[in-house]
């Protein structure tokens, strides 16, 4: 059994009495994913090729549906226990330069959906 530390709504580490809160099983694998889709590419000091390279390949003058969507389901791939990624839906607001990300993945705990919203 893998472990990881709870992160809140707000991101920050949660806890319950003083004491740090562990998760496991599909919501590890869930926060997994949500983790790596808010990383940038070279964001984390101890691992530069950790994360999703939003400079590169999203935030360029055209970006290609097609692309970004085959970028953030390479890096969904790469989360450890992630079998593959069922179905992706993005919702691009070029106004609000935001972008929404619904997927669905198969895990060795089972399926995993969530809606990541991502923005500038």
């Amino acid at each position: 059994m893998t472990l990881d530390l709870k992160l809140n709504a707000g991101h920050d580490l949660a806890v319950e009495m003083t004491s740090a809160v562990l998760v496991d099983g599909a919501a590890r694998i869930k926060q997994q994913i949500k983790v790596t889709l808010l990383t940038w590419l070279g964001e984390y000091f101890l691992d530069t090729t950790f994360g999703v390279p939003y400079l590169e390949s999203i935030l360029v003058k055209r970006p290609s549906r097609t692309e970004i969507e085959a970028v953030l389901r390479s890096r969904i791939n790469d989360v450890p226990s992630v079998s593959r990624v069922n179905t992706m839906q993005l919702t691009i607001d070029r106004e609000h330069r935001s972008l929404q990300v619904i997927f669905e993945a198969s895990t060795l705990e089972g399926l995993v959906a969530d809606t990541i919203n991502l923005s500038e």
